[in-house]
């Protein structure tokens, strides 16, 4: 499985992007797991953010979008909560 994250905006504008891939079925390592889990939480809340009718821009604020397989999430970074938060910012941070 794919993740990817890109965060723009913010007070000097610079946009992050990274990806990371994992195993969700067949042979796995503990870290493949660990992805897998957070994954599917975050996928199970990102219903929430797709009934919202897109984003909703503030001045010098993070826009996210989250790419979970073919699904895309656009979300203002006030409102980014939950497994889905915890998601997009440990992709930014470990991943390629």
């Amino acid at each position: 499985m794919r993740v990817s994250v890109s965060r723009s905006g913010g007070v000097t504008g610079i946009p992050r992007r990274a990806a990371v891939e994992f195993t969700m079925r067949g042979e796995r390592t503990a870290d493949d797991d660990a992805w897998a889990a957070l994954y599917r939480a975050a996928r199970s809340q990102s219903g929430e953010f797709a009934d919202r009718g897109g984003p909703g821009l503030v001045r010098d604020a993070f826009q996210w979008t989250v790419r979970l397989g073919r699904q895309r999430v656009d979300v203002p970074d006030g409102t980014l909560t939950g497994p889905l938060r915890e998601l997009a910012e440990r992709v930014l941070a470990q991943g390629a």
